[in-house]
């Protein structure tokens, strides 16, 4: 995937969240390396539930990866 095709899903993603009554949330996290600082940014989320959605999206990647490496190792 492209960097311009991944912007382009991001801010689609993004739009459904700042649409009125949207169930949909979104964290996103910004890292720069120079600088070596990282922002985290909730939209439509509550402050307090973005520590959680992070580990919980962590832990399905983690998951995802472990899979995948095993099927290559087989």
């Amino acid at each position: 995937m492209s960097k311009e095709q991944a912007y382009k899903m991001v801010t689609e993603a993004l739009h459904q969240c700042t649409v009125e009554d949207s169930h949909h949330m979104a964290v996103v996290v910004i890292v720069d390396t120079e600088k070596e600082t990282v922002k985290v940014y909730g939209l439509n989320i509550d402050e307090s539930d973005v520590p959680l959605l992070l580990v919980e999206a962590a832990g399905e990647v983690g998951e995802k990866f472990l899979e995948k490496k095993k099927r290559v190792l087989q």
